[in-house]
């Protein structure tokens, strides 16, 4: 290829200076793509001395297009690439830019189109067909023309190369900010679970106390009338046998009314105490379940690692609910029940002969049971189940260790 690229003419002179400090000057990356050596020879004259954007050109020469494949993915900072159409083949340039896009998928780097031979690669056609910034023949690219071309290329490049910096900048603050929140949001759903369980327990030693209060004042007054009683007979036992006989029995019977309250607050103290066994909570619920309501009701319970408080009362409440449920609105009349724990999941299932879920919206009952579910990150379904009637499943976490009850 002996095109005349530059006439000696177009060329401009600068001044000979040099930065003092070579070393600090940074530079633009430029790659020259021709099978024609006196091309490269004359751009490097021609743009050398030029300063773009505050930086010099740093100059790359490939004579084929393979050879420039290898400088371009060595180096994806490349800023232009000053590009050949003719070369090994007579469309080895255009097959470049294909591989420079759709392959190494470098869609920064500007490419300048210079061609000797127009005809090959008509300009309307390759300006649709390729993604390049600039389509030049040989014959009109002057120096100065040269120049302009390289400089617009630049900027474009410098333009582009900032907005992808500052959308990889922003992306980084929205993972950084993403995940601060996800932390934040973490503590604050267990600061929430703990105070959750901590007003629980407050409540059972509310009711504790409560019922302390009873068998103090209710229990102490009783009492306290059978002494006054007592005392009175053994007064009247010697003047009037009758009357002392009349107190003796109301006091018998006050007596008896007290012990009534002691067994009733101890019992309701002793439920309190069983609220931390699972098992006989459960298998409790079963029994009077079956009991009263005349259902039947398969329970199958395995052993389960130490739970929270919270899980505790949340799993004999769900059996609660759901049995209810099953009886009042599926009109069911046996039931089973299981309950197991495979790695960190606690497998709870309740299914019934009742009728079909679907007849049916979930209720305030089940709604706020599976609110109570969702708090401590569980999974509810109300579900038909496989044979007849309808299934209730509810997946919890396992508890890390240490912090069951």
């Amino acid at each position: 290829m002996n095109d005349t690229v530059l006439e000696a003419s177009d060329m401009l002179l600068l001044p000979d200076e040099e930065p003092a400090d070579q070393e600090a000057v940074r530079y633009w990356k430029f790659l020259i793509v021709d099978d024609d050596r006196d091309i490269h020879r004359v751009t490097k004259l021609v743009l050398e001395r030029h300063m773009f954007e505050g930086r010099k050109l740093q100059f790359m020469s490939a004579y084929s297009a393979s050879e420039a494949i290898g400088f371009l993915g060595e180096h994806p900072d490349i800023a232009v690439v000053l590009l050949d159409v003719v070369m090994e083949q007579d469309d080895s340039g255009l097959t470049l830019v294909k591989v420079l896009r759709e392959v190494l998928g470098n869609q920064l780097v500007r490419i300048i189109l210079r061609t000797g031979q127009p005809g090959q690669a008509p300009e309307h056609t390759v300006i649709r067909a390729y993604d390049i910034s600039d389509y030049k023949e040989k014959t009109e690219l002057t120096s100065t023309k040269l120049f302009s071309t390289v400089y617009t290329s630049i900027r474009t490049y410098q333009f582009l190369s900032g907005v992808v910096a500052d959308k990889e900048t922003l992306e980084e603050k929205v993972r950084e900010r993403t995940r601060e929140l996800e932390l934040r949001a973490r503590e604050l759903q267990a600061s929430i679970r703990q105070a959750y369980e901590a007003m629980m327990e407050i409540s059972v030693l509310e009711e504790r106390n409560r019922i302390a209060r009873d068998i103090h004042n209710v229990v102490g007054h009783t009492l306290t009338a059978a002494v006054v009683q007592l005392e009175a007979g053994k007064y009247l036992i010697e003047i009037d046998a009758l009357r002392a006989s009349e107190k003796m029995e109301l006091a018998q019977q006050l007596v008896r009314k007290g012990l009534d309250e002691i067994r009733s607050s101890v019992h309701q103290l002793a439920e309190q105490r069983e609220t931390i066994d699972l098992q006989k909570d459960l298998e409790r619920i079963v029994r009077e379940t079956e009991a009263y309501a005349g259902v039947q009701i398969n329970c199958r319970i395995e052993p389960l690692p130490q739970l929270t408080f919270y899980q505790i009362k949340l799993i004999c409440h769900a059996l609660q609910e759901g049995l209810t449920n099953g009886i009042r609105h599926g009109r069911s009349t046996c039931f089973h029940f299981r309950l197991t724990c495979g790695g960190s999941l606690i497998d709870f299932a309740l299914r019934n002969n009742g009728l079909d879920p679907d007849g049916f919206r979930y209720g305030f009952g089940l709604t706020a049971l599976r609110n109570q579910v969702e708090f401590v990150h569980g999974t509810l379904a109300l579900q038909a189940a496989a044979d007849e009637g309808a299934e209730l499943r509810i997946r919890l976490q396992v508890p890390e260790s240490g912090q069951g009850t």
